[in-house]
C-alpha cells in the first residue's frame, strides 16, 4: 500500500517539473536540459536514432564543439522499459536553443495540498463510517437468517 503510494506521487510529481530557456554554453554538466535542433541537426539525429525529432531531452554530459547528451532509450513496443540510455553528440551550430528542467514550485505546492487534502477526507471518512444515511447494510431480520450452514462435506481421498 505505501509502496504504491509512493509511486503514484512521484508519478504526479514528475508533472511538477518545467523547463525554461538557458543561456547556450553556460549550463554545467550534469543538468537535465531540453535542446533544439536546427532541421539539419533533426535529419542527421533521425538517421542515427530512427527517430523523427526536432528537440533531444536528457543529461548535458559535455558542451563543446560538440554538444553530448545521454538521452533515455524508449521501450520498443511490448518491451519492458530497462532504463537504458544512449549518449547522442549534437554539432553546436546545430543547436537553436537550450532549456534547463527545474522544479515548478507552485504546481508542486497544489499538488501536495491536494493530495494530502484527498487523504485526509479519506480518512475522515474511514473513521466515521462515510457515506451518510443507509450507506451500511442492513442486518437480516430473524434469527438465523442469513447464515448458511453447508449440507454435505467430503472428506479428502
Amino acid at each position: 500500500m505505501a509502496r504504491s503510494l509512493w509511486l503514484a506521487l512521484s508519478i504526479l510529481l514528475a508533472g511538477c517539473y518545467r523547463y525554461v530557456p538557458a543561456r547556450m554554453g553556460g549550463v554545467p554538466p550534469g543538468t537535465a536540459v531540453r535542446v533544439h535542433l536546427t532541421e539539419e541537426g533533426a535529419r542527421r539525429l533521425e538517421e542515427l536514432t530512427g527517430r523523427e525529432r526536432r528537440q533531444v531531452s536528457g543529461e548535458l554530459l559535455g558542451w563543446g564543439e560538440q554538444v553530448l547528451i545521454s538521452a533515455a532509450v524508449p521501450a520498443a513496443d511490448g518491451m519492458v522499459d530497462r532504463g537504458l540510455r544512449q549518449r547522442i553528440i549534437v554539432a553546436r551550430d546545430e543547436v537553436v536553443a537550450v532549456e534547463v528542467r527545474e522544479l515548478d514550485r507552485v504546481r508542486t505546492v497544489v499538488l501536495v495540498a491536494g493530495v494530502a487534502a484527498g487523504a485526509t477526507a479519506a480518512i475522515v471518512g474511514a473513521f466515521t463510517g462515510g457515506g451518510g444515511e443507509g450507506s451500511r447494510p442492513e442486518p437480516p431480520d430473524g434469527p438465523g437468517e442469513g447464515i448458511r450452514v453447508p449440507v454435505s462435506v467430503r472428506p479428502f481421498p
